[in-house]
């Protein structure tokens, strides 16, 4: 190859590299999760889920009950504080960031103290899907099977 080539290929990834850099700095933080309402996306940080502690008794799939202790916030606090009124809600659907999707109707998410959005179980904040990386978890106390309480959540979808 002649020497000039050498030099343009080297200096074709050297610009690469820059544009890659500067487009990847310039990109926003992930939001800790997302609401979608209608064209409207939301952005939910965990700043904004981090508001107090609540506990509870979940049911696994053998009846087994176990207590916990979280942070988080009511769900319907959640919505409200992003302008969204739950009173003319048909419902949501919650989806993880494994595609696990549970649905609520609004009646539930009125509930008192029924779902929650945690940021931490017991003193340890959540795994996110990627070691290494915070998560969020749904939590919904009076089921009889905890399995709607979704891991990962990533995105809640308004109907």
């Amino acid at each position: 190859m002649s020497r000039k080539l050498i030099v343009g290929v080297i200096l074709l990834l050297i610009v690469t590299g820059i544009v890659a850099a500067v487009h990847l700095s310039n990109q926003e933080e992930v939001a800790g999760m997302v609401i979608l309402r209608e064209d409207q996306q939301i952005a939910v940080s965990f700043e904004d889920l981090d508001k107090g502690a609540f506990s509870g008794e979940l049911t696994d799939g053998k009846g087994d009950i176990t207590t916990h202790t979280y942070t988080g916030i009511l769900l319907r606090r959640l919505l409200e504080e992003k302008g969204i009124d739950v009173t003319k809600l048909s419902g949501l659907t919650v989806t993880s960031a494994d595609n696990y999707s549970v649905e609520f109707t609004a009646e539930e998410i009125l509930q008192a103290d029924r779902v929650y959005v945690a940021v931490t179980a017991d003193g340890e904040k959540l795994p996110g899907i990627d070691p290494g990386t915070d998560g969020l978890q749904i939590i919904v106390f009076g089921d009889q099977n905890s399995r709607r309480c979704v891991r990962f959540a990533q995105k809640i979808t308004i109907h």
